[in-house]
């Protein structure tokens, strides 16, 4: 067979499991009862030699991937770059042979770095070759899954939604662009884009000219760019609210519109309204592990809020004769609402081990529950993340000397403080918490040094000024 040949072999695309052959569904449904008893790596094995001889069948390669993060939990194997020179060597042959790429990845990179970027990558490549779009589809969005931060796969995702009409999931993926950094324009024109063309292809009208004089009425095209829009008006919020409803009455089950309900309310800062939308779509979509994420924090928020409206009743009814009875249920309200997270963050952990915000999430918020031996193994793996390693720093050290560790947690602090330049308030806590370690420790050079940083530039940073000109006997 000559290359061209094997090049443009074609490969049935996401097989269902009713499609497999016998003895391959045999092996699948082996796989499934090895899972249920957590043998993950005897799963892995099952699965492997399922999509050697069926790569289409996608359901079994997502089964596989969760086999494979669930196997390497907790393993703090050093690589090498070992990944990365198998990729490398591998990336030559997607041409000649793209299913035998895809193979070779499953067993030799991505069994035990199921989240590598550059193994995902180029299973990206390699599917599209075999003309298998779902596990490219799929590639890319398993490195978004494991580093929920790469901007780069967000976008190729989004690319590759567009590139196969796909406008829903490219107008999705693009909007996720846009709340995370909302001063990327590329994504926001992408967003509208998207979202215009879903609506064109919707309504089935023609492909050619400008989508805007596509649109029948004007102001369909003016609330199109609205809703792409980073920042609009309180008014312009309601009446997107009361038209999203409209469409909402009409089909309950549509994920989209719920989701656009709820970040609307969420915007409106009807934090209720939005939680209940945000569940409503949580439950539409099996799951999704962004939408559990956003439910998490909007339930905090109105959990906050609950919270603090009881504090303040508490703090401003001191004579009230069931005063007693509010500070007990204010009091048994916070352990609860702090229980309650710290258990759903566990749980998000437990699914996504690899995924270092959540880990920062358990770890501080554990040690706003006082549990600070618990916070310290989860602080310490987030500290890995480049975007969080400052916070992570300041949260070990306060654990550290909580625990009575001083010599640890000054080297966090002054870690941390070593990698700021400017002086902005995370480097004013973490001196101003340095200070008072030092202090502590007797250590009155230090705690002056570090204060006096603090007094240079802001007067009013809590006490400081307090503490610095005692020291000159003001």
């Amino acid at each position: 067979m000559s290359e061209e040949t094997n090049t443009a072999q074609q490969y049935q695309d996401d097989v269902r499991q009713t499609q497999l052959a016998p003895n391959l569904n045999k092996l699948f449904l082996k796989a499934e009862s090895a899972m249920e008893v957590r043998n993950w790596s005897y799963a892995v094995s099952l699965l492997q030699a399922v999509l050697a001889k069926e790569p289409g069948f996608l359901e079994g390669r997502r089964r596989l991937r969760l086999a494979a993060v669930k196997e390497n939990e907790g393993k703090r194997g050093l690589k090498l770059g070992g990944e990365a020179l198998k990729v490398m060597k591998m990336q030559g042959q997607v041409k000649k042979d793209p299913v035998k790429v895809i193979e070779q990845l499953e067993k030799e990179v991505l069994a035990t770095d199921p989240y590598n970027a550059q193994g995902n990558e180029l299973l990206y490549e390699a599917a599209a070759a075999a003309g298998l779009p779902s596990t490219a589809g799929f590639a890319l969005q398993t490195v978004i899954d494991g580093d929920p931060d790469n901007i780069k796969f967000y976008h190729k995702l989004g690319d590759f939604y567009m590139s196969r009409e796909i406008f829903d999931k490219a107008a999705e993926i693009f909007g996720k662009i846009v709340e995370k950094n909302r001063s990327d324009l590329e994504a926001t024109k992408k967003y509208k884009d998207a979202t215009a063309r879903g609506s064109i292809a919707k309504q089935k009208w023609d492909s050619g000219g400008d989508w805007r004089d596509l649109l029948k009425d004007k102001d369909q095209a003016k609330e199109l760019e609205n809703k792409g829009r980073a920042a609009m008006t309180p008014e312009m919020l309601t009446a997107q609210a009361e038209s999203l409803l409209a469409e909402y009455a009409a089909d309950q089950n549509n994920l989209e519109i719920s989701k656009k309900l709820a970040s609307t309310y969420e915007q409106l800062e009807d934090f209720q309204t939005s939680l209940q939308f945000y569940e409503w779509a949580l439950h539409l979509s099996h799951n999704d592990p962004s939408l559990e994420k956003k439910v998490a924090s909007i339930r905090e928020i109105v959990n906050k809020a609950y919270l603090d409206s009881l504090r303040q009743f508490v703090e401003e009814n001191p004579g009230h004769p069931d005063i007693e009875q509010y500070r007990q249920q204010l009091g048994e309200a916070e352990k609860s609402q702090m229980d309650t997270l710290i258990a759903e963050s566990k749980e998000r952990v437990d699914r996504n081990p690899t995924d270092n915000e959540l880990r920062y999430e358990l770890g501080s918020r554990l040690y706003q529950a006082g549990q600070y031996r618990e916070a310290i193994q989860h602080l310490q793996m987030a500290k890995r993340s480049p975007n969080l390693r400052i916070k992570v720093m300041n949260y070990l050290g306060q654990c550290y000397d909580r625990m009575g560790m001083t010599d640890l947690a000054a080297g966090q602090f002054e870690e941390a403080i070593a990698e700021l330049t400017g002086m902005d308030e995370t480097k004013k806590e973490l001196l101003y918490n340095l200070g008072l370690l030092y202090e502590k420790l007797g250590n009155h050079t230090k705690y002056l040094d570090a204060l006096k940083q603090i007094y240079a530039v802001d007067y009013g940073y809590r006490d400081t000024a307090e503490r610095v000109e005692k020291s000159y006997g003001s």
